[in-house]
């Protein structure tokens, strides 16, 4: 060709009847990989290499120049290292060129091809056995996770594959290591999920006291709160902490309720995607609180739309490195002196173990039951026991034994005028009674009821409802503020609570539920 020859014979990859065939593909596209535009067309190679092997009966040899399956894939640690930032590079270099109006051109280490140009793709560009190194492993994290790991963050991880792969003996694949990374730093949604994760969380400022004005001091800083719901080991609980920022307040939460004591060593975060797709990725290194030049660390990556959020993931992440099967103290709510728990946190604890969502003066009553219960146990009560303290005050979901009245059978039908009249069966004191009553509704008619038994009379002072659950799933939960008086006694209260799959039992349920906390005199 250079010497100007017009013409050349030769075969499809050098397979001819005998040897010294020109191999046509090889000549063509060293041509095209000068810019000289051989007249021949092989941007979609695979289908050639399948008639050429089907019609020879001869396998295309693996390394063949520009068709063999390994002659876009580097092995070598240095190689993928090289090709990885030449890809970075030449990204830039494109970015550049076309703002210009220029060419873009191909200029990639050891591919002197662009894969894409022949129909292929880039899965098999870097590949993972024993000998790559933690360049190629960083180079497939970022293009099939979009995330773009620290230098240090590199090196753990590739520890962590060069385990596998040597324990292995084989090459490890995309999904392979992308499988790896989910489950070593627990990333990729509730499938990986760690023994703590992030439910949701609220930050706030509180700022000290402000500097005079005109002093000249620089303003005083503002300590961040965080008060969020995590999953323990499958159970939600509330901690709340402070810190100079976000992740340190988290880090305080951990510190305060769970004994866990790490500070942050090294954090980076970057952007995936743009625009209204945009989310923050970041990267957290913790450490011993006890030791910041430890040896030991323990890195975590969290994504998220909310920046702050996707760095208090990756906390957690690391924080699920660092405990790993260790036992952790039980979560308990601090209400006597110095109380770091509140209403709300009751609450949330109510909410959590029994999808109960209470009535804003049902968590205030409940709250001073809770406290009394903890002013006797030194100021501290576990979340498991603040839901058995409520099963046992409202009577809820325990057995008709041990209540004072109880629903056995009903029936409701519909009067003149819009009235109810409902007769049914009440088990009172273990004896079961027939009774009948009449009102507006179910529950009016169900105190119509009762005041054939008592002494005084009942109203209701407040009466709410929700649904729990979805589809075939779903239950009604009722609750009941009930007023009992009776002539010449001061009146009490209480509320009352119930569940069922229907509406009238749920509410005639917690109408009976605060029955049995009040003191009731029966005729």
């Amino acid at each position: 060709m250079l010497a100007g020859g017009d013409r050349v014979e030769g075969c499809l990859f050098g397979n001819g009847e005998r040897t010294g065939n020109v191999d046509l593909v090889n000549l063509a596209l060293n041509l095209y990989t000068q810019g000289i535009h051989p007249g021949l067309d092989f941007s979609d190679i695979q289908p050639v290499i399948d008639v050429v092997t089907q019609c020879n009966d001869l396998p295309v040899h693996p390394r063949h120049p520009y068709a063999g399956e390994l002659v876009f894939t580097a092995f070598s640690g240095s190689h993928q290292d090289a090709i990885k930032k030449g890809f970075e590079t030449q990204k830039n270099v494109h970015v550049a060129a076309a703002a210009k109006g220029e060419p873009c051109y191909w200029n990639i280490p050891y591919l002197p091809i662009d894969p894409a140009d022949l129909g292929q793709n880039y899965e098999a560009v870097i590949r993972v056995n024993s000998q790559s190194g933690k360049g190629g492993i960083a180079y497939l994290i970022k293009q099939h996770l979009l995330l773009d790991l620290p230098r240090k963050l590199q090196a753990t991880f590739y520890q962590v594959i060069q385990a596998i792969s040597d324990r292995e003996a084989r090459e490890m694949t995309v999904d392979d290591i992308t499988t790896a990374f989910r489950q070593t730093y627990h990333f990729g949604g509730a499938k990986y999920k760690g023994r703590l994760a992030l439910r949701n969380f609220k930050i706030s400022m509180h700022g000290s006291a402000p500097s005079s004005e005109g002093s000249g001091d620089e303003a005083a800083d503002e300590t961040r709160h965080f008060d969020g719901t995590i999953s323990v080991d499958g159970n939600y609980r509330v901690v709340r902490g402070d810190g100079n920022g976000p992740l340190s307040a988290l880090l305080d939460a951990l510190r305060t309720h769970l004994d866990i004591d790490l500070v942050i060593r090294e954090y980076s975060e970057h952007a995936i995607n743009e625009g209204t797709d945009a989310k923050a990725a970041s990267y957290v290194e913790l450490v011993p609180a006890s030791d910041r030049k430890s040896s030991q660390s323990w890195w975590g990556v969290g994504v998220d739309s909310d920046i702050a959020g996707s760095g208090l993931r990756a906390v957690l992440s690391a924080v699920n490195r660092a405990i790993g099967d260790r036992v952790l103290p039980e979560l308990k709510l601090s209400l006597g002196f110095n109380a770091r728990s509140g209403q709300e946190d009751v609450s949330t604890a109510i909410v959590t173990s029994l999808g109960l969502v209470l009535p804003r003066r049902f968590q205030s009553s409940f709250f001073e039951v809770v406290q009394r219960e903890a002013r006797d146990l030194g100021g501290e009560i576990s979340y498991d026991a603040v839901t058995t303290l409520f099963k046992k005050t409202y009577s809820f979901h325990t057995d008709t034994v041990s209540k004072k009245i109880a629903l056995e059978s009903h029936k409701l039908e519909q009067l003149s005028e819009g009235r109810r009249q409902i007769t049914g069966n009440f088990v009172v004191a273990g004896e079961v009674k027939n009774l009948t009553g009449e009102g507006n509704g179910p529950l009016s008619s169900v105190l119509d009821a009762l005041h054939t038994l008592i002494d005084g009379s009942l109203k209701i002072r407040e009466y709410s409802e929700h649904s729990i659950g979805e589809g075939a799933d779903v239950v009604a939960a009722s609750y009941v503020d009930l007023v009992y008086e009776v002539e010449g006694t001061k009146k009490s209260n209480s509320w009352g609570v119930a569940t069922d799959v229907d509406i009238t039992a749920s509410g005639i349920n917690a109408v009976l539920s605060a029955v049995n906390s009040l003191g009731i005199v029966f005729k």
